[in-house]
């Protein structure tokens, strides 16, 4: 009896601790929506789920809303966010995962995951995305909407080195002259190539105002793709698209 109390008794119960534990910490995981250590095995989960292969990460950066030292209260704040595009052929796939503990990345539960953008040599080889966005004003006092975004510009062709775009949001009445819209509140920022037919507008974000204040619309880009001699091999016009 002696034995089981002081040998058996207590090296059951160290054993039982350590199960119990193990099972918070698994439950743990679980809540935290089971962050695995990389971006890609992540991804890879991702695809398992939805039973689909969105290829390789051939691009990423980070998500930062800040204007002038001032963090915009966002889906980002006080996370350390990430966007990540895969390339499979002509397809593109957005991730937007969140660093937790500096090793371990989930989604980021938003509308993004998994966004796919399928590009065509033939009929759209080049285009841009807006899902990594903020709403927010220009300033205090007018009350004009505006987005802060993180433009994408992704193109499928291959001879392509260099790329254009100008922004806007347009409003039902600009789309019958979106170049008015464009010249009077359009933005052209500088796009740096970021990974294989994936180019990224500057750090942190774009402003892109709207047409009126609290007015609803269309943000869009129109793209340009120039080959190394400057010559343009391939441009995209949203309103050419537009049911």
């Amino acid at each position: 009896m002696k034995h089981f109390r002081y040998y058996i008794l207590p090296r059951l119960l160290l054993v039982l601790s350590i199960i119990a534990a193990l099972f918070c910490l698994f439950f743990l995981w679980l809540s935290l929506d089971a962050p695995l250590p990389s971006p890609a095995a992540i991804c890879a989960r991702i695809d398992r789920e939805n039973y689909s292969s969105g290829g390789e990460i051939v691009a990423s950066g980070p998500i930062d809303m800040t204007e002038k030292g001032i963090i915009i209260k966002s889906d980002y704040t006080d996370r350390d966010c990430w966007w990540f595009i895969r390339r499979s052929g002509d397809r593109f796939q957005l991730q937007v995962l969140e660093r937790l503990a500096g090793f371990l990345w989930r989604p980021l539960d938003r509308a993004t995951r998994g966004r796919s953008y399928q590009l065509s040599l033939q009929d759209q080889p080049i285009g841009c995305t807006f899902d990594v966005f903020q709403l927010t004003s220009l300033d205090g006092f007018s009350g004009m909407d505006a987005s802060k975004v993180i433009p994408i510009l992704l193109c499928a062709d291959p001879a392509v080195v260099r790329v254009e775009a100008q922004l806007v949001a347009l409003s039902e009445e600009d789309w019958a002259n979106p170049q008015a819209a464009i010249a009077q509140r359009g933005v052209s920022p500088t796009f740096t190539k970021a990974g294989d037919g994936v180019w990224v507008g500057p750090s942190p974000y774009v402003l892109i105002p709207w047409a009126s204040p609290k007015s609803s619309g269309y943000l869009v880009a129109f793209c340009q793709g120039y080959d190394a001699d400057g010559n343009l091999v391939c441009s995209y016009d949203p309103t050419e698209y537009r049911e």
